[in-house]
């Protein structure tokens, strides 16, 4: 096939870039856009084998329903005269997840990767998909700024590719052993249909391999799938040759156990048990200042990290308004990203809008009741204002007396939904 070909009668092609299980893969340049895409075609050893036809159109199709930052798109799918079926996906150019020979990765790494893998698989959970295929192989790391960062810093970003055996549950293909060997859960090597519970099995051994850089078996395929079956997988800690975190190395080896009930029961548990080690490991937050809460057990942790993930700003106040903890919705509210924990709140800038601040910090602590404050924030440069709702709560702990919890509206958009409830338009 020239690269000066035309496909669909909108895409040329521009090069070769891979090759999959059903496909070529080619850069394509939209006719009319003038963008740069990834354009799939069937292989030609497919192309007049209908069920083969088929599984590709499925691929195509599942994978356009899906729009996820850690997952690459598939923007268009069709017939074309010559060449067959093909896809058009985002072009994504980074790097392998795994190099050939790589070390084993940090701790810290490691878990910033699977979390945004596990949110990936997660999403398409959720919409009645299972991957079947999760592997290094398709996994894509792309260098990108980090948008919620002050300044161009940039982040890895994991990239789930190649939806070839992506299926839902109840396909007549369901019992076909299909997959790579090296991550095939064990009821699947024994025939078992693709589940979520299976990709969660392979997300394990993906951190296992992450994290030793070793996968847990290898052999021959008959060897690999016994083993999977059968044979418990060596401590991640004993592969890697220097002991890794309790509860690190029980979350992977929890995710990858021969019963699947004693799996955790979705991506989503996963990710979130992964929180959970990460703030008990101190990973991804900034610097405390003194008065920070520190967790004592999982379930603290697991609070904590409920608290600073969340996108409502809110934080721990002493009766004398010195802010013991706070998250970071609440630090970037007041424009703060080194931390505002061991400030007084009237140091702050919600001193200057807040009208009877620290008032309302004391009246709620002796009253005993939740108050509440209103303010309204202009931003100048023809930006609508912030409109600000503030509730202070009281708590019967010694030293953070008070939960503070800011709702912020745009003042334009706040009058759009309320005239939508009146129904004015």
């Amino acid at each position: 096939m020239g690269d000066d070909a035309t496909v669909g009668g909108r895409y040329a092609l521009d090069g070769r870039l891979g090759e999959g299980g059903m496909g070529q893969v080619y850069r394509a340049r939209h006719l009319q856009l003038g963008k740069a895409f990834a354009l799939k075609i069937i292989s030609p050893a497919f192309a007049l084998d209908s069920a083969a036809r088929a599984r590709f159109n499925e691929e195509a199709k599942l994978a356009s329903e899906i729009s996820h930052p850690n997952i690459v798109s598939v923007v268009d799918f069709g017939e074309d005269s010559q060449f067959g079926a093909y896809m058009v996906m985002e072009l994504v150019e980074g790097e392998p997840l795994i190099n050939e020979g790589a070390a084993p990765w940090s701790v810290r790494r490691a878990c910033d990767i699977l979390g945004q893998i596990a949110d990936a698989l997660d999403h398409i959970h959720r919409r009645g998909i299972v991957h079947g295929d999760v592997k290094a192989d398709n996994i894509m790391l792309t260098g990108e700024t980090d948008s919620a960062s002050s300044g161009a810093r940039r982040r890895r970003v994991a990239r789930l590719l190649d939806f070839g055996l992506a299926r839902r549950p109840g396909g007549e293909d369901e019992e076909e052993v299909n997959g790579s060997p090296h991550y095939l859960a064990p009821e699947r090597a024994a025939g078992g249909p693709p589940s979520v519970a299976a990709d969660v099995y392979a997300l394990g051994v993906l951190a296992y391999l992450m994290l030793t850089g070793s996968l847990p078996f290898d052999g021959n395929v008959v060897e690999i799938l016994m083993a999977h079956i059968n044979q418990p997988p060596q401590s991640p800690s004993l592969r890697r040759g220097e002991d890794i975190d309790e509860a690190l190395e029980a979350l992977v080896l929890r995710a990858m156990a021969k019963d699947p009930a004693h799996r955790h029961g979705s991506a989503a548990a996963f990710r979130y048990e992964l929180n959970t080690v990460m703030d008990m490991l101190d990973m991804g937050r900034r610097r405390r200042a003194s008065g920070t809460i520190k967790p004592e057990s999982p379930r603290e942790a697991t609070v904590i990290a409920a608290f600073d993930r969340s996108r409502v700003p809110q934080a721990l106040i002493s009766i004398d308004g010195r802010i013991e903890f706070s998250n970071k919705a609440f630090c970037r509210l007041l424009g703060q990203d080194e931390g505002v924990d061991g400030l007084n709140v009237s140091e702050t800038t919600l001193n200057g809008v807040v009208p009877g601040l620290m008032r309302a910090v004391r009246s709620a602590h002796v009253d005993g009741k939740p108050c509440e404050r209103r303010a309204r924030v202009f931003r100048g440069d023809n930006k609508p204002a912030l409109e600000l709702t503030l509730w202070f709560c009281p708590l019967p702990l010694p030293g953070t007396e008070i939960h503070l919890m800011i709702r912020v509206e745009e003042e334009d958009a706040k009058r759009r939904s309320r005239d939508s409830d009146s129904g004015s338009y």
